[in-house]
């Protein structure tokens, strides 16, 4: 298994492996938390807190002992763990309420969040049988309701970003919300309330929308360095029968004094004068 580019860590996951699938299916994003278990709360306590330790400690036993059936893992610090390959199918998001989520109304906060939208099957992540076999599953390291972060963490986001631009880069995802979504965008019953959604819960999309969407600078024209301080060549003007036009040229100003002018000016009228 070859690590993805955007990825920090590789830690393959021990997870009975899925369906193989062209990564020219993949049109979707789905973003989870992991929750605040008690393998968790083991982690924070026995390092006293230290997310330089409790995120690659997590990530281990996310591979190894819960056998991670996700693509990637992003911890406090925004460092990111890759489990499985792209062009394997995760088992991220279960499908089992498929005909519950197409037939029943969804909660009044998903359809204030999706006006465009009647039913979550109607999102781009449905598009085949499951979520799973077109979307890539990232999961945010919990903050525990402020036990562990006061919440996702400046480079939780940053590594999302990081991390999403090169997906969407590479299999032509468009950075639109509708292809990057949460657990609970695609199943309100499973990973919502009445009230709100829970997977990944408190999340600021707006500012994740905000920095995934490139800076575009405008181009301003430079002055080349090569030519600068070069002479502009104006082109002569050309007559109908393509003749150039040459400008007649400036006679020079003499440079004597102007009573000297007028005694040569005297003489010669004089010889003129004489002539005739």
């Amino acid at each position: 298994m070859q690590k993805y580019k955007a990825a920090n860590e590789l830690y393959e996951s021990k997870t009975t492996r899925g369906e193989k699938r062209s990564l020219k299916s993949i049109n979707s994003i789905i973003i989870h938390t992991t929750g605040f278990g008690a393998g968790l709360r083991r982690l924070r306590d026995k390092y006293d807190g230290d997310l330089t330790k409790v995120g690659p400690a997590y990530a281990k036993r996310m591979a190894n002992i819960l056998k991670y059936k996700g693509h990637f893992l992003i911890d406090h610090t925004g460092a990111i763990y890759q489990f499985l390959p792209l062009s394997e199918v995760g088992w991220h998001t279960g499908s089992s309420k498929r005909r519950k989520l197409k037939d029943n109304k969804p909660p009044a906060w998903w359809i204030r969040r999706w006006k465009g939208f009647k039913k979550p099957t109607d999102l781009p992540s449905w598009k085949e049988r499951s979520p799973n076999a077109v979307s890539v599953g990232i999961d945010l390291l919990a903050h525990g309701n402020g036990t562990l972060t006061p919440g996702y963490t400046d480079e939780q986001y940053e590594g999302l970003v990081k991390l999403i631009g090169a997906l969407c880069k590479d299999f032509n995802i468009p950075l639109e919300r509708k292809y990057i979504v949460g657990h609970e965008d695609v199943d309100p019953i499973s990973r919502g309330s009445k009230n709100s959604g829970w997977d990944p819960g408190k999340f600021d999309w707006s500012k994740l929308m905000d920095n995934l969407q490139p800076s575009v600078e405008k181009e301003t024209p430079q002055e080349d360095e090569a030519t600068r301080g070069e002479l502009k060549i104006e082109v002569p003007p050309v007559s109908r029968t393509g003749e150039i036009l040459m400008p007649a040229p400036k006679m020079p100003m003499p440079s004597m004094p102007i009573n000297t002018i007028f005694k040569w000016l005297h003489k010669f009228l004089a010889i003129i004068k004489r002539g005739q």
